[in-house]
């Protein structure tokens, strides 16, 4: 399959969030969800979900981040995932979506979770798909195969070479060997232009400890929540699993056969789940 065939007879354009250019695609009609990729990603995460969601008689949309992809930049120029979410809340507004289901990967599952907490009317409820935050940085870098996946991820950003991006992304998957050779020319020509460095840089250097998911925090979500994780996943399984139990509502489901893109890897294992969660609006859903 191809990104074309995959996005066919999708809609991509621009809005303009809280006054920032904001790239989206969309397809379908019906209940809106969103659809937040992680750092240093863009909308095509998802190009192996948005479809098979859209089919199930949901608006599917999927946007790059702030300062992302072909997104415009932040004014603020921090790029805390405070900003980011931020931007998320405008993206609401200006589509116009009273509420929305949002599903997240790594930092837009972040963005996601803090989206609920401080717009709770408008988040009917939440996918978390190995999502960024329930670690400080120190934490997460202890762990010598988070580091090294880190330090693949510097290199692909300061010098976007195809092989860097490749390295990069094959770092995300359980088998190396799924990887679209599109989708590394699509990150390779995003990764080129030097603003898209120093945001990335900006990404990685903001402080954002006020906003880490800790179970306090997390015990304020009032929304069914799912936590979607790789079987090799960086996430310790134990900190997924006391994240969850944080929440009133929520399950944790392990994709087998996947490390940090599940939806990529196993898309129809995960677009199934997602379309059960999404369907019947709570977390009793299992992965066949």
């Amino acid at each position: 399959m191809s990104l074309w065939t995959d996005l066919l007879g999708a809609e991509v354009g621009y809005i303009s969030a809280g006054g920032t250019p904001t790239r989206t695609v969309s397809l379908g009609s019906g209940p809106a969800v969103l659809f937040l990729h992680g750092r240093g990603g863009h909308l095509e995460t998802f190009a192996r979900n948005l479809a098979a969601v859209a089919a199930s008689g949901r608006r599917t949309i999927a946007i790059d981040l702030l300062g992302h992809g072909l997104t415009g930049p932040s004014t603020g120029g921090r790029y805390t995932i405070g900003e980011i979410a931020a931007h998320v809340r405008a993206v609401l507004d200006a589509l116009d979506l009273a509420e929305a289901d949002l599903v997240g990967q790594s930092l837009g599952g972040w963005a996601a979770a803090l989206t609920a907490l401080d717009a709770p009317g408008r988040v009917r409820g939440l996918v978390l798909i190995e999502p960024a935050g329930l670690q400080s940085e120190a934490e997460r870098l202890a762990d010598s195969m988070v580091r090294e996946a880190y330090q693949r991820g510097g290199r692909a950003y300061e010098e976007p070479t195809a092989d860097a991006v490749r390295a990069r992304l094959r770092g995300l998957l359980a088998d190396p060997a799924d990887l679209d050779e599109e989708l590394v020319a699509v990150r390779t020509r995003l990764y080129a232009p030097p603003g898209a460095r120093d945001v990335h840089r900006r990404v990685r250097a903001a402080d954002n400890t006020p906003w880490l998911l800790t179970g306090e925090r997390l015990a304020g979500l009032r929304v069914p929540t799912l936590f979607l994780r790789g079987e090799r996943g960086h996430t310790p399984v134990d900190v997924v699993g006391a994240a969850a139990r944080a929440v009133p509502d929520a399950a944790v489901v392990t994709v087998p056969g996947a490390r940090q893109w599940p939806q990529f890897e196993r898309p129809r294992q995960v677009n199934t789940l997602l379309n059960r969660f999404l369907e019947e609006g709570n977390t009793d859903v299992v992965l066949d």
